[in-house]
């Protein structure tokens, strides 16, 4: 079996403290030692056996649930969680109902959102009984599916947000999702007080609440040899000037300490009308973004007396993007019992690749990125 379904309380890949950047963006954030540490992620899935790549699910809503101190259930939303202007953990299904249309604020309530409401009411209950009466805690991750997926040729189909799943009925997981009514991916453990921690071990939920195993990607890739060396290369000779380049002192110093977040944003915008020249136009994106005029003026000086270090940069990520993309297409297309789809093309959201130093997204900016970013919340 190409991907493997864990077994067992599994084993939690990703580090849950900061935000999981995508691979070419560790450039931005950690300069030189960012993108040695994207690469050598990418080189390691090579080698046969490896189990530090898992499916990211594209679920929706995010959603906290769990007992409190009182043994009271309660399943809500991240901004119902930390709510300080009402109650937003509902201990009923129909509080819950009623929570999510107040928020309307006196706005007309839309058959959607009525909808959404009392399927979310009815959520609680199914989650409220499924969950250990004895537990104390709470845990955050993203819905998958509200009620038992209908079946099509062999699979359970759901389709979250943006991405369709497609699981066959023979197979584990879908022997877990045939005995369930709702299915949830489980990131985080929460506190009553709202802060995150690493997950430790699943939610204890019975059977009719599937918290979604990890599904790990363990047969080799294939990886252009010729361009990890020339980015190795390029790593190696500019990894100074381009620390320099993002030294956070001299950022300070010069008033401009959200360089890499600018970067980042200016990425982001590219999903929208193109990677393909990535780099090549960011001095005119800069002029129309929301970035001050003075600002503006010390980032384009620090480009021009910088400019091999800026060059270099752009050709990391754009290296470090292209050897990613190829190894998406490839784990998109080994054996797995979840299949997935963003409108008829084959693929979902992507992958996290486990890392000791912080967990990398591995997404297909290209398609997931531009469909999620045009979906209107």
């Amino acid at each position: 079996m190409r991907f493997k379904e864990f077994n067992k309380p599994f084993p939690i890949l990703v580090n849950e403290g900061a935000r999981i950047q995508h691979a070419e963006d560790l450039v931005f954030f950690e300069g030189g030692a960012g993108a040695r540490r994207a690469l050598e992620g990418l080189k390691k899935l090579e080698q046969d056996g490896h189990n530090d790549v898992t499916i990211k699910w594209d679920g929706s809503p995010a959603i906290i649930f769990g007992r409190n101190a009182q043994g009271e259930f309660i399943l809500t939303d991240k901004g119902g969680f930390i709510a300080k202007g009402y109650d937003g953990r509902p201990k009923t299904g129909e509080d819950l109902s009623k929570m999510l249309i107040a928020r309307m604020k006196g706005k007309a309530v839309t058959p959607d959102r009525q909808e959404f409401a009392e399927k979310m009411g009815d959520l609680f209950n199914v989650f409220e009984k499924a969950f250990d009466k004895s537990y104390e805690g709470f845990f955050k991750g993203d819905l998958l599916y509200y009620t038992t997926p209908q079946q099509e040729n062999g699979s359970f189909v759901f389709k979250p947000q943006i991405v369709t799943y497609k699981v066959s009925v023979d197979s584990k997981i879908g022997q877990q999702i045939a005995k369930s009514t709702a299915g949830v991916v489980v990131h985080r453990r929460v506190d009553q007080d709202g802060t995150e921690h690493p997950l430790k071990d699943i939610p204890p939920l019975n059977a009719s609440v599937l918290a979604v195993p990890p599904m790990t990607a363990q047969a080799p890739v294939d990886i252009d040899d010729s361009s990890i060396k020339q980015l190795e290369q390029l790593i190696n000779k500019q990894a100074v000037n381009l620390d320099r380049f993002l030294d956070p002192a001299m950022l300070k110093s010069q008033k401009m300490t959200d360089l890499g977040t600018i970067l980042y944003t200016y990425t982001n915008s590219k999903v929208d009308t193109g990677l393909g020249d990535l780099g090549k136009d960011f001095m005119r994106w800069l002029v129309k973004s929301k970035v001050t005029a003075v600002k503006q003026e010390r980032i384009k000086n620090h480009i021009l007396s910088n400019q091999e270090s800026y060059s270099a940069l752009w050709q990391i990520v754009n290296g470090i993007m292209a050897v990613k993309d190829d190894i998406i297409r490839q784990l998109d297309q080994q054996e797995s019992p979840v299949k997935q789809y963003i409108g008829s093309a084959s693929g979902g959201e992507g992958y996290v690749l486990a890392s000791p130093n912080g967990d990398i997204k591995l997404v297909p900016r290209a398609y997931f990125s531009k469909a999620n970013r045009a979906v209107r919340r």
